[in-house]
């Protein structure tokens, strides 16, 4: 188990990884781990908590175990993952919150929302893919580098193509 987070109910958001000391910006909090699947193999899994495939490319995904897969969305994170499956701290955590990410920066799929129910002052009310988001969450996010690669990658070629 971690010496940094515990694993503990977390309300209507069912079970969710809270600190249990001072986490640091920057810090790493878990990488995400379990069998790379595809896009077809992740369509068939199960839309419950236990099952939430981590989108690492286009069509590939990870199956993402526990504790991983407890790590909650909230519209307002405390975290991202960099590398496309590091789970790093984006502020400093303090000993008792929640540790949470928002699912968006890692989803690129026309059709996948998921609503949301994170209670934050700054929330959307619908989880949705990375390109849906307000512009100025998406800079910040990309600023923050808690992006997916292959949604940035896809982004910059996008960018570089309409100023041809």
């Amino acid at each position: 188990m971690s010496e940094i987070f515990e694993i503990k109910e977390s309300g209507s958001l069912g079970r969710g990884l809270f600190a249990t000391r001072l986490i640091k910006k920057d810090e790493l909090i878990l990488e995400f781990t379990g069998p790379i699947i595809s896009f077809e193999e992740a369509l068939q899994k199960p839309l419950d908590k236990l099952s939430c495939p981590l989108q690492i490319g286009s069509r590939e995904y990870i199956d993402i175990q526990e504790p991983g897969v407890l790590a909650n969305h909230s519209c307002s994170p405390n975290a991202g993952v960099k590398k496309d499956h590091y789970l790093m701290a984006i502020e400093d955590i303090l000993p008792g919150q929640e540790i949470f990410y928002d699912y968006s920066t890692t989803m690129d799929e026309d059709n996948w929302t998921l609503e949301c129910k994170c209670g934050s002052p700054n929330c959307r009310h619908i989880i949705g893919d990375f390109r849906h988001l307000p512009l100025d969450i998406q800079k910040k996010y990309l600023d923050l580098n808690i992006v997916q690669s292959f949604i940035a990658k896809k982004l910059l070629a996008n960018i570089a193509q309409h100023r041809i």
